[in-house]
């Protein structure tokens, strides 16, 4: 396997728009929370469902949750819309 010559033209990828991509990653996180907080209240119920479990669970800050959805209502209200 040769290396490309610093003179060779290399091909250059796609972009995607930025834009598009922060749409693609906040569904991403939004499907992710509504499945955690699903499972979460299924198993132990509204009381078991906290801004830290469920940012834990999904791998996302735990202060980007409480500024998404203020209050654990909030949670379980975008867990049945979504």
């Amino acid at each position: 396997m040769t290396m490309p010559n610093w003179r060779h033209r290399q091909k250059s990828k796609h972009r995607r728009e930025p834009a598009k991509l922060l749409r693609e990653r906040d569904a991403r996180r939004t499907e992710a929370l509504a499945q955690s907080i699903r499972e979460l209240s299924r198993g132990a119920g509204p009381q078991g469902v906290t801004h830290t479990l469920v940012a834990e669970r999904v791998g996302v800050p735990v202060q980007y949750v409480r500024w998404k959805y203020p209050s654990v209502e909030h949670l379980l209200a975008m867990a049945e819309a979504y």
